[in-house]
């Protein structure tokens, strides 16, 4: 057995060595030679890899050369990655990037429409352009991101630059709140609590308000102060509500510092302080809060809190119908009509009602009417004065509808129902001398029966009103 096994030994020592193992390529080198040879998915890691500095030396220019590889060979999302790089990189480009961003949206990548609709929005990148914002922002919201949906919603509510679009608005700001973009909560809140585009709901706009705001949202916090401030739809806690106003006026909310100011000049939920009222309007109407301008020229005129200067009251005034509340312009077209501390400008006057008046300031288109009716110092336009009374009319004051009924009582446009109709009107409001006059209709039986009992309650009704003659005729009837 011996002479058999000595020879198996011997060839078991002589068995030829194992081969070493191939030598294999690191990552980034072996994903360069598939990008070369056309793998567009490749060519994205790669990139990836020397944009962050992952097993490679960080190199945004060799990062760039990857993705514009890839963006070429149609890879959408490479695209958007090399916009990225020349919007922020130190070789920046942004028409060339603008391009890419297009691309990516083309090629199905939501977020590069949500790029391109915030860039276009802006306007700080490149030139503003609202209609094509909205349609990016259409693309990239039906691409899934709800803050483009929220963006679009704004946009529809507003009516910029598309016609007002409430329903709409409302289904894309729901979106976009339900998915977790805070901001949109709060417009769609504000539908809520006005019923515009959706069923009114003040419980529910209230709890989105208390929701944002416990989210850090400062505009939300100023909307749920004000509720608690007027006890809409929650108990009245004027303390809270200054505690809210003070935390959003700190986080550079202006309203909220308004709010504050109101407070402290009313004494509603805070120690009335006209210094530190005029303090929190300054910083508002600093912050482009028109009624905060309207106030501090309030203050300012009147030297309560600040020391009294007419002609800095005259420019908040100002300054408050450019920011947004009409009532500045009321107030200093009055201060050209009379001539107080300015000279007497008739023509400047009767402009700045004008102005608040298509601002939506009723008081101004009443003061208009009234100089356009008397034609003493602008050209008379009766036309033009019941058309403005009939607006104010319509938007509920009484003393409108008593001046529109007398235009209705000219000889040149008589029509005694109209008359009737309005002074009704004007009568339920409570003007006196409107009473009178629906009385004479049913004293003298004028587009209405005869009925001396209705005539003396209205004549009773004009002489509680203190309308003087028509309590000489109460008393006249009832003897």
């Amino acid at each position: 057995m011996a002479h058999v096994l000595f020879p198996l030994f011997g060839l078991l020592l002589t068995a030829a060595p194992t081969q070493a193992p191939a030598k294999v390529d690191p990552p980034a080198v072996a994903l360069k030679k598939t990008c070369d040879k056309g793998v567009a998915a490749d060519c994205l890691t790669v990139a990836g890899m020397h944009a962050r500095g992952e097993g490679v030396a960080k190199d945004l220019e060799k990062a760039s050369g990857f993705y514009k590889k890839a963006c070429e060979l149609n890879l959408a999302p490479a695209c958007l990655e090399l916009a990225g790089i020349l919007r922020t990189g130190p070789k920046k480009d942004v028409p060339k990037a603008i391009i890419l961003l297009q691309k990516a949206c083309d090629g199905g990548v939501a977020d590069g429409c949500a790029q391109l609709g915030g860039m276009y929005q802006a306007g700080k990148e490149t030139e503003k352009h609202l209609g094509h914002a909205a349609e990016s922002f259409d693309r990239a919201c039906q691409g899934g991101i709800v803050a483009s949906c929220g963006a679009l919603g704004a946009m529809l509510f507003e009516g910029v630059p598309m016609a007002k679009d409430p329903a709409r608005a409302a289904v894309l700001l729901q979106k976009a709140c339900e998915g977790g973009y805070g901001e949109s909560c709060t417009p769609l809140a504000l539908m809520l609590r006005t019923g515009q585009g959706v069923a009114k709901d003040p419980a529910k706009a209230l709890a989105l308000f208390r929701k944002s705001c416990e989210a850090g949202g400062t505009a939300a916090c100023y909307e749920y102060a004000l509720s608690l401030q007027r006890g809409e739809g929650v108990a009245k806690d004027g303390a809270k509500a200054i505690e809210l106003f003070a935390k959003g006026c700190e986080a550079g909310e202006p309203r909220s510092c308004h709010g504050i100011g109101l407070a402290h000049k009313d004494g509603s939920g805070a120690a009335k302080d006209a210094a530190h009222a005029a303090e929190e309007f300054k910083k508002s109407c600093d912050g482009g809060v028109g009624p905060g301008c309207y106030e501090l020229a309030l203050a300012t005129a009147a030297g309560r809190g600040v020391r009294a200067d007419l002609a800095r009251a005259m420019f908040l005034h100002r300054d408050a119908c450019t920011k947004g509340d009409p009532r500045g312009c009321v107030e200093l077209g009055q201060l050209f009509k009379n001539g107080r501390g300015v000279a007497t400008n008739v023509s400047q006057a009767a402009a700045l009602f004008k102005e608040s008046c298509d601002k939506g300031s009723i008081d101004g288109c009443g003061r208009l009417a009234a100089m356009l009716e008397a034609g003493e110092t602008i050209p008379r336009d009766l036309a033009q004065a019941t058309v403005l009374y009939k607006h104010d009319c319509d938007a509920g004051v009484a003393e409108e509808c008593y001046n529109l009924a007398r235009q209705y009582l000219r000889s040149d446009t008589r029509d005694v129902a109209q008359a009737a109709k309005y002074n009704k009107q004007a009568c339920d409001g409570g003007i006196g001398a409107a009473c009178h006059e629906v009385g004479l209709l049913y004293e003298t039986g004028t587009t209405v029966p005869r009925d001396p009992a209705k005539a003396l309650a209205f004549f009773q009704q004009a002489c509680a009103a203190k309308h003087e003659p028509a309590c000489e005729k109460a008393k006249r009837m009832k003897r």
